[in-house]
C-alpha cells in the first residue's frame, strides 16, 4: 500500500455509512489493496474459483470478479442486486459449507472469524473446500485491540453487559445496516447479539493454536494496509493490531 492510497482510504471509511452502495465502494477499494497483497505473494486471481466467505454487503465480491475471477458469495443475508455472471449469491452458513472438496482456488474470509462460535469448524470448513495449495486468506480485528469490540469499541474493555448498555446510548444505526445486519432485539450478550451468528473473543493467539498441527501452511502473518506490523509480538500485537491477516496455504 503506498503513501497516496491512504487519504482515498480514510475518505471511503467516513462516507461508508451513507448507504449501501458506499459501504461497496469502501469494501471495492479495500479490495484493490487486498489484490496487490496477494499478487505479492503469488496468489493471481484471474481465472481462479473464490469463494467470498461472509460477504456482506458484496462490494469485496464485485471487485474481485472484475479482477478476473470466478466468485461465490456466502452469507446468512444477500443484499438485492449482487448476482452477475462473475457472481453467484448463495446464502448458507459458513460452518456447514454447500459445496464439494476441493471446489475453490481461494477462499477470502475478512470479518468473520470473529463471529462464529466454532472457529476451528470454519477453518475445518474452508479447507475442505479448498483445492490441494489452494490459498486461503483470513482476517479479524483481534479481540483486545481498541476496535476489537466492533460497534461495541472501546467499551469491550468493560465487559459484555456494561458494553451492551453503553453502546445502546449511540444513535441507531442507518435502517439499511439494521436490516442486513439483522441484530436480535434486545441481546444479553455479544453471543446473541445477532440472528445466526455472534462476536466471540478472537485473539492472534487463539487463531495460531487453531491453526498448529493442522493441514495449513503459513505464508504470512501480517498487519493489513500497514508497512510497520506488531502482530507476531505477544501481547502487544493483541493490543495494537486493527486488523489481522493471516495468508495461508492448504498443504498437498
Amino acid at each position: 500500500m503506498s503513501l497516496r492510497d491512504y487519504p482515498e482510504l480514510f475518505r471511503l471509511a467516513r462516507a461508508r455509512g451513507r448507504s449501501e452502495e458506499d459501504y461497496r465502494r469502501f469494501q471495492a477499494f479495500q479490495a484493490g489493496l487486498i489484490i496487490r497483497y496477494l499478487e505479492r505473494r503469488g496468489v493471481e486471481l484471474r481465472g481462479r474459483r473464490l469463494l467470498d466467505l461472509g460477504s456482506g454487503f458484496g462490494g469485496y465480491s464485485r471487485e474481485f470478479a472484475g479482477r478476473g475471477a470466478v466468485v461465490v458469495s456466502l452469507d446468512l443475508v444477500q443484499p438485492a442486486g449482487l448476482a452477475s455472471a462473475a457472481v453467484k449469491p448463495i446464502r448458507g452458513s459458513a460452518l456447514e459449507l454447500p459445496f464439494r472438496e476441493g471446489t475453490f482456488d481461494v477462499v477470502f474470509c475478512a470479518s468473520l472469524i470473529e463471529h462464529v462460535a466454532s472457529p476451528r469448524r470454519l477453518l475445518e470448513e474452508v479447507e475442505r473446500v479448498l483445492t490441494p495449495r489452494g490459498f486461503a486468506y483470513v482476517s479479524f480485528p483481534p479481540y483486545w485491540s481498541p476496535v476489537g469490540g466492533h460497534e461495541f469499541s472501546p467499551y469491550h474493555y468493560l465487559g459484555e453487559s456494561l458494553a451492551l448498555r453503553l453502546a445502546a446510548r449511540r444513535a441507531a444505526p442507518p435502517e439499511w445496516v439494521h436490516r442486513v445486519q439483522q441484530e436480535a432485539a434486545g441481546p444479553r450478550t455479544f453471543e446473541n447479539l445477532y440472528r445466526g451468528w455472534g462476536l466471540y473473543r478472537m485473539t492472534i493467539r487463539r487463531m495460531r493454536r487453531l491453526l498448529a498441527g493442522t493441514g495449513w501452511e503459513r505464508v504470512d502473518l501480517s498487519t493489513r494496509y500497514l508497512p510497520v506490523s506488531l502482530v507476531r509480538w505477544p501481547l502487544l500485537g493483541e493490543l495494537f493490531t486493527w486488523h489481522a491477516q493471516f495468508l495461508l496455504r492448504k498443504r498437498a
